[in-house]
């Protein structure tokens, strides 16, 4: 079978690997579509932090059952099917605590030898495969991206009459945002660089959409939201988005993080001023002028 494997940062290649079987408890699927995701990205440019070439990436699928290992009953050959794909030990605090999402000994593909589905063809366990039914297999790949968007959605607890803001409006951010507005938000705000994603964002229902490129898009921003949000969502890499998120967050908002940083985000600390200007370091607090999260004075 083909397979498309990471040979390094900024390097793929096609290359023939042997064909895949359905050990005990699993089930092949033939892939027929399989979704690029923002991590697979980040292991292309070699800054994802556990997902190392060479490697099959790929983790979003949708295809039809090939094969069944022993002992799995509950799929036909040919149904089509999605993955949800990660497998949890359901035995650490994690897993006890009906967290398996982040179970301490969590498998995902691409790692510790479960091949990833950039290839014709995929193995998983059973347990995690969830049959599309009617659903086509174009909109099937896309079961695993939107359930994180929901996920975010439920955690932050947003309902009706909630405020939310987007920061990223990549394909999670707008399905973090169309699940906010399913769930009954009043309003919903998305940023992004790209013209084509916020167009997108308001086609799913968000209410405002910003553009990141705007240096003065904090400001504009808080001119149509002078209360802020009681939920904000982190779904861009960019380490600019958490000042931001606390810029305009109201007192006891939640703040969700989606997006994988690479590296460490950068400290709060905004401004820094000699102790002689004090009070213009209190106008700028209390005028909002500038993006100020946190200054300091320097005796």
């Amino acid at each position: 079978m083909r397979v498309a494997m990471l040979q390094r940062a900024g390097e793929v290649t096609i290359e023939q690997a042997p064909g895949l079987t359905a050990g005990p408890g699993q089930v092949l699927v033939q892939v027929a579509y399989a979704g690029l995701c923002g991590s697979d990205l980040h292991s292309y440019e070699g800054t994802h932090p556990f997902r190392h070439p060479p490697v099959v990436l790929g983790h979003e699928v949708a295809g039809t059952v090939a094969a069944l290992g022993a002992g799995v009953t509950r799929f036909s050959i040919g149904e089509a099917v999605t993955v949800m794909p990660y497998v949890h030990c359901g035995a650490c605090q994690q897993c006890l605590a009906g967290r398996t999402n982040t179970c301490l000994n969590k498998v995902v593909p691409g790692i510790k030898g479960w091949q990833g589905t950039f290839a014709e063809q995929f193995v998983s366990q059973a347990d995690i495969v969830y049959p599309l039914g009617e659903i086509s297999m174009r909109r099937g790949v896309l079961a695993e991206p939107f359930a994180v968007g929901v996920h975010a959605a439920q955690r932050a607890g947003v309902g009706p009459g909630s405020t939310a803001l987007v920061l990223g409006g990549g394909s999670i951010g707008l399905f973090t945002a169309a699940a906010a507005h399913l769930a009954g938000a009043a309003s919903v705000a998305v940023t992004d660089l790209y013209a084509h994603n916020l167009d997108l964002a308001l086609r799913l229902g968000a209410s405002h959409a910003y553009s990141a490129g705007n240096a003065a898009m904090v400001d504009q921003v808080r001119a149509d939201y002078p209360d802020g949000f009681d939920t904000l969502f982190l779904a861009s890499s960019a380490k600019v988005t958490v000042r931001q998120a606390l810029a305009l967050a109201q007192r006891g908002a939640r703040i969700v993080v989606i997006a994988l940083f690479a590296g460490d985000v950068p400290a709060l600390v905004t401004h820094e001023l000699p102790l002689d200007e004090a009070q213009h370091a209190l106008e700028m607090m209390a005028s909002r002028d500038e993006p100020l999260v946190k200054a300091l004075l320097r005796p």
